[in-house]
């Protein structure tokens, strides 16, 4: 086990610092990966450049692709990936948590952000389901009418004002059972791919 964790940070650090050259509209997009390790939290980021001259400048936009904080006993993880079709740029990202760690996110998330000609890029929408801590871990907490349907109009109105603050924190549109369910897979889906990519 202990030689299979080193080298899986190898792996993840040799995948760290690479650039990929995209054309979109003709024109060139740098994607660079960078690992971090501040703060208590360590990770990866992809960081969009417009220009190959300015890769140690400001980015046009980042995103977290691997992010772990906490101790073994309570940690909190985030995985994402990204894909580009045309002038659209779509992530995926999964956030989890292991062990004592019940007060932080666990959920799914998909955006899609358009790249314009200027070089810009701005968010189209985005679907997402999340639980931000753990089911029992506070017994007042509106997450609850997440698993039981409200009974009364003012718990609906905690569920309603619950949906309304995660949607404003995450940017996208709150969905629940099946949507949530293939939410679930589409993401997975897309972070499996991008795993499978590392080994080839």
């Amino acid at each position: 086990m202990k030689y299979f964790l080193l080298f899986l940070l190898t792996l993840l650090c040799l995948h760290a610092g690479e650039t990929r050259k995209v054309l979109i509209e003709g024109k060139p997009y740098f994607f660079v990966t960078e690992s971090y390790n501040e703060y208590g939290d360590k990770g990866i980021t992809m960081k969009l450049y417009k220009k190959e001259q300015n890769l140690q400048g400001q980015a046009i936009f980042s995103f977290i692709l691997e992010n772990q904080s906490g101790s073994c006993a309570a940690k909190s993880t985030q995985d994402g990936a990204y894909d580009v079709n045309g002038t659209t740029l779509t992530l995926y990202s999964h956030w989890d948590r292991r062990g004592r760690a019940y007060d932080v996110p666990k959920g799914d998330r998909i955006q899609h952000y358009h790249i314009d000609s200027n070089g810009s890029v701005n968010f189209i929408d985005g679907m997402l389901y999340m639980e931000t801590e753990a089911k029992n871990y506070d017994k007042q907490s509106p997450i609850q009418y997440l698993y039981h349907s409200p009974k009364s109009s003012e718990e609906e109105q905690k569920l309603q004002s619950y949906i309304q603050n995660v949607e404003h924190v995450f940017k996208g549109s709150f969905v629940r059972g099946i949507e949530a369910t293939k939410l679930h897979r589409d993401v997975e889906n897309a972070i499996m791919k991008k795993s499978k990519t590392r080994w080839q």
